[in-house]
């Protein structure tokens, strides 16, 4: 068995990393993908066409030399594009079959691209296929090798008779087109994820991550009354704005435990603020919809510490001065936030830090715009 600590641990950060470079502004999406893998839950990517929601997990899975299902789902996809056709020479012998090989039955991954198209019947082979890890062939009950199953949409489904399928999705990201500053990186960041695409490697296995995976659920098992105490506020706080079902709230300590070890934690060193931040981090993926996450924004906000949220306050502080016209006021807002900001980055321990490392380096990218947009008032 190979372990999560050590060498495992740092093949699935190196996992992250390489995946984080290939894409253009899409830590979210990666660090969705990867969570939902070591979990083994299933993932919803929701977003227009073209923004890489198909190559994300089509690297993936060449990144881990694991075996990928894919198909776009229509009203009129068959049955037999999905479980495989009937086995013809069995039939003739008066018997029903099917060849399960090269079906969603034996791959490692599956990705349903416009999965709420897909018509009644296959909608219902899903539902068991996505809780169960099984269908129902005929009067067969067949089991599924599928680890995790990506479903990907340009919409979130109105329809009644989909909520069920939505649900079987608890983890969710929502895709967009770059800005239209961004274009520029975004062309190089595309042409390169191109020319790599072409040429991978795997950098780790899917016996990795099955093993992380029953190292996760056997740290619950005998964990679970310490996890619980220290992530059921935070949860419970969250679900005051974002109703979550009892289903998933049992699957977060599951959830935020693959968070760190994406971050590069092995279990060993997981202590009950990394967990608390973990937790709070993990439910960016448990929103409905796009709106919600304006509740987990302010959710993630109020969480945050002090120190980070007075540089945040700080920096919100000079950006309304410099919209009035306040120079030099502003000035002296962004001097309290580098200096507030310095400190905390002297103080914090690394663990701590390179979990709030994206909003450390937002509240920097802020500074320095507000920095720019100064000095040009200054000239």
């Amino acid at each position: 068995m190979e372990s999560a600590g050590g060498k495992g641990i740092e093949d699935i950060r190196n996992l992250y990393l390489k995946l984080n470079s290939m894409f253009y502004k899409y830590s979210n999406e990666v660090t969705g993908i990867l969570m939902s893998t070591l979990a083994r839950e299933n993932y919803l990517l929701i977003g227009p066409p073209g923004t890489a929601k198909t190559t994300l997990v089509y690297v993936l899975s060449k990144l881990l030399n694991a075996r990928w299902f894919y198909r776009q789902l229509t009203k009129f996809t068959d049955l037999e594009e999905i479980l495989g056709p009937i086995d013809v020479a069995k039939l003739l012998e008066g018997k029903v079959e099917r060849i399960y090989v090269n079906s969603i039955v034996e791959s490692d991954f599956a990705l349903l691209d416009e999965i709420f198209n897909a018509s009644s019947a296959i909608l219902n082979t899903l539902l068991s296929l996505l809780n169960e890890r099984v269908v129902y062939d005929g009067d067969k009950v067949i089991p599924v090798k599928t680890w995790t199953v990506f479903g990907s949409s340009n919409r979130i489904p109105e329809e009644e008779e989909l909520q069920a399928l939505y649900d079987r999705f608890p983890l969710r990201i929502f895709t967009e087109y770059a800005a239209p500053e961004d274009t520029e990186a975004l062309l190089t960041k595309g042409w390169y994820l191109r020319r790599e695409t072409e040429n991978l490697s795997p950098v780790a296995t899917m016996e990795l991550i099955r093993d992380t995976y029953n190292e996760l659920i056997r740290h619950l098992y005998v964990n679970i009354n310490d996890v619980a105490k220290v992530t059921s506020p935070i949860i419970a706080d969250f679900v005051e704005h974002v109703p979550i079902s009892n289903r998933t709230r049992i699957k977060v300590p599951l959830y935020a435990l693959a968070y760190l070890m994406i971050q590069g934690f092995p279990l060993s060193q997981v202590n009950a603020t990394m967990l608390k931040v973990a937790v709070m981090k993990v439910s960016r993926y448990l929103v409905h919809d796009k709106e919600q996450l304006s509740e987990y924004e302010a959710f993630l906000t109020a969480h945050l510490p002090d120190e980070l949220l007075k540089v945040s306050d700080l920096v919100s502080e000079a950006k309304a001065l410099l919209n009035n016209n306040m120079v030099n006021e502003a000035a002296q807002k962004i001097k309290e936030a580098e200096e507030t900001l310095n400190k905390l980055k002297a103080r914090w321990d690394k663990s701590l830090l390179s979990l709030y490392i994206s909003e450390i380096e937002e509240t920097e990218y802020l500074i320095q715009r507000l920095r720019g947009a100064i000095y040009g008032s200054e000239q």
